[in-house]
Parts: structure tokens; sequence; C-alpha cells
């Protein structure tokens, strides 16, 4: 009798430790590298515009690999304009490298982080500019996007230097921008908490890998994102733009693409987003109920929804965002062929650019 109780308490032991293994892996190593499997559906009928984008990019924007962010120049100050170049801009290129297969160019964007964006706190400068080299604060969404790219270009290409500089982004980014279970805006004491824009789930969820600090910081911020999304629409109640009175739709739909990159799918947002395509377009903020509360539209918010509906292999969605998308594009015979720009007084952004790339 005692030594069956002995074999019974041994398989029980036994068939615990293994069910343990098993969920351990389910919920922690798959939601770390299950990344890597995720697809991300290429719709066609692009071709065109996508080629033409870039030859207007490579004419206007790019020059020895670095990207300036207007053709225009405006006041400087907090806004960035002119020949700044922005770490939103190399992170964005770089997913766009990656997705084309380009290792040359992706490396040319890798180098120019090293040599040229690093502040005292290893992390990345949010702008610089040709002949100046003052320190600046870094801009958190940026790092882990880039951190993000780095990372999946190592397993892609088989570059280790890219995972040990993704590594110590981590490494910096957890001692400068994270405070208990919140992100901070940028690395300074001074920097309040970031909005729920910044919170690139995949870039955490990736660097997991590294310290299971982010794992335990995604889940947290998903739970509290969703708990204040408004009920049926693609808008989150974030008290970092709550003054203003309204839901500004970039950063909105920005929230909802970085859901969708961890696999959170809303049928309702999805739903919603296809109506206001149908009737009228997408516009610049809403109110609480849906409602435009203002006229202007923007290349990026089509770019992002296209993105949305690839992410969630939506081919209606993807549809309608895309053709509003090309009718914003200057496809007409001129010198500025192909470009997201207002040629009136010749502004174009690099943030429409880049996402609108990403979104062909």
């Amino acid at each position: 009798m005692g030594r069956s109780l002995f074999f019974i308490k041994m398989s029980v032991t036994i068939f615990l430790l293994i069910l343990g293994i098993g969920i351990y892996y389910l919920f922690f190593v798959e939601e770390s590298f299950g990344l890597k499997e995720k697809t991300y559906t290429a719709f066609p009928g692009y071709d065109e515009e996508k080629l033409a984008l870039e030859g207007f990019i490579s004419s206007y924007f790019i020059n020895d690999g670095f990207f300036r962010t207007n053709l225009i120049e405006s006041k400087q100050g907090e806004m960035a304009s002119g020949e700044d170049i922005l770490s939103e801009s190399v992170g964005l290129l770089m997913l766009h490298y990656l997705k084309g297969d380009e290792l040359g160019n992706f490396d040319t964007q890798f180098n120019i982080l090293k040599d040229h964006f690093m502040n005292n706190n290893k992390l990345i400068k949010w702008r610089i500019r040709h002949g100046m080299n003052q320190e600046t604060v870094n801009a958190t969404i940026d790092d882990l996007r880039i951190a993000k790219a780095l990372m999946m270009a190592a397993e892609k290409w088989g570059r280790n230097d890219y995972k040990s500089f993704a590594k110590e982004l981590s490494t910096q980014l957890l001692l400068h921008c994270v405070t208990e279970d919140s992100l901070k805006a940028y690395d300074s004491v001074n920097s309040s908490k970031a909005p729920f824009v910044y919170y690139d789930f995949e870039a955490m969820q990736l660097m997991g890998q590294f310290d299971k600090k982010w794992d335990k910081l995604a889940a947290i911020n998903i739970e509290i994102i969703l708990n204040n999304q408004v009920k049926g629409l693609p808008f989150f109640q974030d008290k970092w733009f709550s003054e203003e009175g309204g839901f500004p739709t970039v950063e909105n739909l920005m929230i909802m693409m970085h859901l969708s990159e961890v696999g959170i799918k809303d049928t309702q947002s999805f739903a919603w987003l296809k109506k206001q395509l149908k009737q009228q377009g997408l516009y610049g903020s809403y109110s609480i109920e849906g409602k435009p509360l203002s006229s202007v539209e923007s290349p990026a918010i089509y770019a992002i929804a296209a993105r949305i509906a690839k992410l969630n292999n939506d081919k209606e969605l993807y549809y309608l965002a895309g053709k509003s998308l090309k009718n914003m594009q200057n496809m007409e015979t001129n010198e500025y062929y192909g470009g997201f720009i207002d040629l009136n007084n010749l502004s174009a952004f690099s943030f429409d650019q880049l996402f609108s790339l990403l979104a062909y």
C-alpha cells in the first residue's frame, strides 16, 4: 500500500510538472517568441503607387541615408521641420527596409543611429540636425519601434549586433523610461507618464526575451487601455489628450494598430471605420459619440487604417483605406510625382510618406 501511494504521488507530481511546463511554454515562451510566426497580409493592387512614392522619397527626402522631416522649413521649437531628422523616421524606415528585405539600407540606418543619435543615457535622441550636436531626450515610442525593428532584423538576417543593440536599449529604457507599471514619455526625471499611443506592445513582448518586466508591463497596460476604450469605437480615453476636447485620429488608430500587432482584434471598431470610409472619410479628430470635430484629412490616417487591415486580414477595410490613401497621393505627371504633398506650399511630412510606404 505504501509503495502504491508513493508511485501515485510520483505520477501526480510528474504530471503537474509536465502541465506546468506546458502552461509556461504556451503563455510565456510562445508570447515572447511566437510573434515571428504572425502573418501580415500583403494585399495586391498598389504597386504603381508604391514605386512612385519610393521615387519621390528618394528624390526629395533621403540624403546619404538621412531622412528629412519636411520639404519646407518652419520656426524651430518643439515642432520638427525641414532638415530635422527624427528617430521616428529612422524606425519607420527600418520597418520598411525590413519588409522589403533591404539589408544594406537597413544597415545604413543602424549605423546612422550609432554614430549620430545616441544621447548620454544610451538612448536615442528624438531629433538631430546636421551641424548641431546638442544633447536631447529620447521619445520612448521611437526607441521601442527601433528595438522592435532591430530584433526582427536580427532574426531575419542572423545579425547578433542588432540584437545586442536592442538588448542595450531594453536595459536603458527600463532604467530611464519606466516608472512602476508605466512608461515615461522620455528619459528625464521631469517626464510625465507616456500616453497610450507610446505603448508598442509587440516591441515590449519581443524585449521580454531580455527581461520579463516587459511582459508584465505589456499585460498591465493592455488591460488599462482596453478598459479605457469608448465602446464600439476606435477611441481610447487618455487624459494626455482629453484636455483637447476630442480624440485625435492618428494617435488613436496607432493605439489600435499596436493592439492588432499582438493579436487583439476589435470587429466593432473595424465596422465603424468601414462605415466612415464608405460615407465620408476619416477626419483629424472625433467626439466621444464618434462625430467628426475636424474636416482635416491626412494620408497617415488612411495609411494606419490600411496597416490595421493588413494585420487583421480584413480585405474590405484595406480596399477602402487604400482607395482613400491613393486619392491623396500626387499621381500627376510633374516633378513631385508620387508624393503626399501640398502642391500649393510644397509641404510634405515624413510621417505621411513613411506610413504610406508601410501601408502599400
